[in-house]
């Protein structure tokens, strides 16, 4: 029910289905394993279904514009993030200057920028100075209009979060090799052990 009257605001609402910016990735993605990274560093993880399909929406405040306001309205309107797994990408909707702001206060939380001086503006007048290496991470940015500051917000918070996504690959893929060790090892203590035979 709450599923159906969200779909239908969100179809008359141009805010939520413009894609103003299109981050495409070198490599593919797990849309798990990212969706689990994006709810762990504090985005808002909101699935929508009908009889077609289910999206999952990705915001960094339930709220849009006014903070302050707890309608419907405002909780649907406002920027938010979705991931598009067969193109490997990751999608910017609604864009303004909350999701800048959502992006920023993770940033500063994990200490990757220093509040202090993007208050002073550091930021803004030297980008090239601080900016994120994602050479590695960003195949290319679709995108209009992007004031360089924001775009040096975005691509911090890209590379942060596909770190994430790295390290978290690796950790899976180090326990699965530990487990295949661990299986090996008891197959060999198996078959050595003297009391133990195939006649038996």
């Amino acid at each position: 029910m709450l599923g159906s009257f969200l779909n239908e605001i969100t179809s008359k609402l141009p805010e939520v289905n413009r894609k103003d910016k299109e981050i495409y990735l070198k490599d593919k993605i797990d849309e798990k394993t990212l969706n689990d990274i994006l709810i762990k560093v504090g985005l808002i993880s909101i699935e929508i279904k009908n009889s077609e399909k289910s999206e999952i929406y990705y915001k960094f405040s339930l709220y849009g514009s006014n903070p302050d306001k707890s309608g419907l309205r405002d909780f649907v309107l406002g920027s938010h993030i979705k991931l598009d797994a067969e193109k490997s990408s990751i999608c910017i909707y609604g864009y303004n200057e909350n999701i800048i702001s959502g992006m920023k206060k993770i940033l500063f939380k994990e200490k990757i920028l220093d509040e202090i001086y993007d208050k002073s503006e550091e930021y803004k007048k030297n980008p090239e100075k601080y900016e994120a290496n994602t050479d590695d991470i960003i195949e290319k940015i679709e995108e209009k209009n992007t004031e360089p500051y924001n775009l040096f917000i975005i691509k911090h918070f890209i590379k942060f979060v596909m770190d994430k996504y790295k390290e978290e690959n690796i950790s899976s893929e180090d326990n699965s090799t530990n487990e295949n060790i661990e299986n090996t090892e008891d197959t060999k203590n198996i078959s050595n052990n003297p009391f133990i035979n195939d006649g038996e």
